[in-house]
């Protein structure tokens, strides 16, 4: 039987951990390879997001391990960062026997994205209807994303695709912590809803690779995203 509470107790003895920080930086890092000193930007993250990413990205424990320890041989502080890798082996371990066990909340791992775009829908006003033919994407979302992550880093795609359906992304603006309100199935999910067919699409990532900060990694991005979301439209 699925038992929400103990999820909520997992992430909030990670809030609480006197090396929230580094457990952020950490989790950020393995995750998007991306690293951030700015403590209002890391604190401006949510546990919850980075600690279903870093699950749904790594869903064997041995694994993530190994990842982890491989992360932190590259950062100058180890000793501290051995600790913040400790708190989110234990932490998680648990999240990943609750799963085995079927007590985690399927819809933590398994998110419905209808749900998100609804809510985001009424904070702008406006309805938004899925397209009917862009559905078998929720049947087939773990091998969107592993496509996505094999080509190149989800943290480039994630730019590029919210950058398309909101505002050009800037890392000078402080642009991190909306950003991460978003992951990359809800972004995918949204350019479905919001480009009806695959030109309009094309198009649109093109005019938005040439205004990002690296606009040829932003337009290699571009070509592996339409690759890959090509066959649903």
């Amino acid at each position: 039987m699925e038992d929400s509470s103990l999820l909520e107790e997992v992430i909030d003895s990670l809030e609480q951990d006197s090396n929230v920080l580094r457990i952020k930086r950490l989790i950020l890092f393995t995750c998007h390879d991306s690293w951030s000193n700015d403590v209002n930007e890391v604190k401006a993250l949510q546990m919850r997001q980075l600690v279903r990413e870093l699950m749904i990205m790594f869903p064997d424990l041995n694994v993530l391990k190994q990842k982890l320890n491989s992360n932190i041989k590259q950062l100058s502080k180890q000793s501290d960062y051995l600790l913040a890798a400790d708190s989110i082996i234990d932490s998680l371990g648990f999240l990943y026997t609750l799963r085995d066990e079927g007590k985690l909340p399927k819809s933590f791992l398994n998110p419905e994205i209808s749900a998100a775009i609804a809510n985001r829908s009424d904070q702008n006003d406006s309805d938004t209807i899925p397209h009917t033919h862009n559905l078998k994407y929720l049947t087939n979302l773990f091998d969107l994303r592993a496509d996505i992550s094999k080509n190149i880093s989800p943290l480039q795609a994630k730019i590029l695709l919210f950058s398309a359906l909101n505002y050009r992304f800037s890392p000078q603006e402080r642009d991190w912590s909306a950003l991460y309100t978003y992951d990359i199935d809800d972004l995918i999910q949204l350019t479905f809803q919001t480009y009806d067919t695959f030109e309009v699409l094309e198009k649109r990532l093109a005019e938005v690779s040439l205004t990002l900060d690296q606009p040829e990694d932003a337009k290699r991005a571009s070509d592996v995203v339409l690759e890959i979301l090509r066959p649903f439209y």
